[in-house]
Formats: structure tokens, sequence, C-alpha cells
């Protein structure tokens, strides 16, 4: 022991303190030293960060590759059971808790490891955890991965956190590592974005069909008895299904005798669209009103005619104000110019 150096002996592991340094080494290697209350503070922080989720498969990561570190320290060796005893001891003079091995098979590629009283178990119980820590299982996977040469997991059997007197971790070989959980994770974020975009999309959807719904053909009363509704753009059987509705309602709402359907807009008269206004057409029939078709042009009626199909009995104009003319006269009235005195 020197004054610039501390050197303390606990079983078969021995730690330095160079305070000129301000270094710890624990057997040899760099060491850090933190209270319980930092590292739940770090932990706390990454899964307020992360969230849930995220913050379990990193911690899995972090403990996985921990574990792979440590063993490398003993690579070649085969001495297993010496392994184990110095693994216990430097466990315990660490400060992480007593740890026995109370199954451990080559053949089988399979541990049981309990854990007691380790820093994890402290640091969850202090937090009010209701489920086993993540970090120290998946450290003795990555232990054992590096000490078998195979891919390792593991599965929490037991935990003190539900009243056991150990935390019981099972060790086995598996196609699981911490690369696949950190893979599916994210595509498993993805699948959930995508989900909400597609959620974001159909709601938005939903909110510009029902404005299309109602800035499309509306229906405009003009004068007594009498309707227009313009036509605009490509028809579905949907669009026509609420243009009937539309129309319906509002003829009986207004005791209207006339609707007058203005194609102005339409460019393109096939036999769906002629079908859908014979549709409508019939329907206004039935409450006792009138259709007429207004806006026909040239190019239009040439469509109609080669169309075939049979709208004898319906009134066009070629004009809006043809129509309001022909449904005036019909309700006994007469546009006339105003007299100047």
């Amino acid at each position: 022991m020197s004054d610039s150096k501390v050197h303390i002996k606990v079983h078969s592991n021995e730690f330095v303190w160079d305070k000129a340094e301000g270094l710890v080494t624990f057997d040899g290697a760099p060491a850090l030293l933190f209270w319980d209350s930092a590292i739940e503070l770090f932990l706390k922080t990454i899964e307020e960060v992360s969230g849930k989720d995220v913050s379990t498969t990193v911690f899995e990561a972090t403990g996985f590759r921990m574990g792979h570190l440590v063993s490398s320290y003993y690579a070649g060796r085969t001495d297993f059971e010496e392994i184990l005893l110095q693994y216990s001891d430097i466990y315990r003079n660490a400060g992480w808790g007593n740890v026995n091995i109370s199954y451990f098979s080559i053949e089988e590629k399979r541990v049981t490891v309990q854990l007691t009283n380790s820093w994890e178990h402290r640091i969850f119980k202090s937090m009010d955890k209701e489920q086993a820590g993540v970090l120290l299982p998946s450290h003795w996977a990555g232990v054992f991965s590096g000490l078998f040469n195979e891919n390792m997991w593991y599965k929490t059997a037991q935990s003190q956190l539900a009243g056991n007197s150990y935390d019981e971790i099972e060790i086995f070989a598996s196609s699981i590592t911490p690369s696949k959980n950190i893979h599916n994770l994210t595509r498993q974020k993805e699948r959930q974005y995508i989900t909400e975009l597609e959620s974001k999309v159909n709601q938005r959807t939903e909110e510009l069909t029902s404005l299309v719904k109602d800035l499309s053909s509306p229906v405009i009363p003009v004068l007594k008895d009498i309707l227009v509704i313009p036509l605009m753009g490509t028809f579905n059987d949907e669009r026509f299904e609420d243009l009937i509705q539309k129309a319906l309602f509002e003829i009986s709402r207004h005791q209207a005798k006339y609707l007058l359907i203005d194609l102005t807009a339409i460019n393109t008269f096939d036999d769906f669209t002629i079908e859908g206004l014979k549709r409508l057409i019939g329907a206004v029939r039935l409450l006792g009103g009138t259709c007429i078709l207004v806006g026909i042009a040239p190019s239009l009626s040439v469509q109609m005619v080669h169309s075939q199909v049979d709208m004898n009995g319906i009134q066009f104009f070629s004009t809006l104000q043809h129509g309001v003319q022909y449904a005036l006269e019909q309700n006994g009235y007469d546009i006339t110019p105003k007299k100047e005195f």
C-alpha cells in the first residue's frame, strides 16, 4: 500500500484505488463504482426517453453484450467449474449479489442461474416494479453464449419481486439474438407507424369525402317551386345514391315541383351516367316532381344520341336560363321587363 494507491484483497479479487490518477481497477481491469440510486436514475431516464418496449430491447442487448465481453476473458479455457466459481466470487465481491449455478450441462447446452439480492432486483424493488428485470438475465445469456461458443438466450422462471426467495434464470440454446430483437422491434415500430399513418389517411379521406359530398352537386332554390342541381365531375354508384337522397330531401323540404339538372360541367356522358340520371328522374317523379335537363352542349348531345338510351319524356334545354323560363311558364309565371316611368 502507498499513499497514492490503495490495494484491497477480497478473497481472490483485488481492488486498487489510484488516488493520484482518480482510477479504480478490479482484478487489473478499469472499473467504475456507482450508487444504486445513480443506476436507478440511469435506467429510469432510458425508459422515460425510449419507452418501455424500446428500453427493454436496449437493456437486453446491453446485458447480453456485456456478458459476452466478460466471457471473452476466459476464451479457450475448459475448466468450466472453476470459471463458474470465479464468476460467483467476482459478482458477489463487486456488489452484484449472490450467484448460484444450480444446473449446468455442456451436452444439453442448458444452465440454471439463481440470483439473490442482485443490483437489478434492488433497484426494481425501490422503483416498485412488479416485473423482473431483463438486463442481468440477458447478461448471463451473453456469458454462456461466449463460454459455449453458441448463441444462448434466457427465460426468467421465477423472481424475487413475485415473492420467491431468488431470481431463477434458465439459459438455453436459442436462435434469439439481441440483433434480431432490435430488428423485430424496428419492424414492429414501422408497422405501428404505418398503421397510424393509414388511420390518419383514412380519417382525412373520410373528412374530404364528406366535404366533397357537401360541396358537390348542391341543391339550389331558384324561384318558387323550382330547384337547380349542378352536376360536376365523375359519378359512381355511391355519388348517385347521395345525389338522389339529397335531391329527394330538398324537393320534400321546399315542396318543389321542378328540379333542373344542370349538365354544363359534365364532359363525358356514358351509359352509366345516363342510367343514373334516369334513376334520379324516376325517384323525383314518385314525389310528384318533374326533372328538366339543362346545359346540354352540342358534343354532349351527340354522346347522348350514340348512347342509345331511351330518354323519352324528359325535357332538354341548352341553357339554364331556358330551363328556368320553361319551369316558370309551367307554373303559370312569365318573366317580363320592368316598366320604366
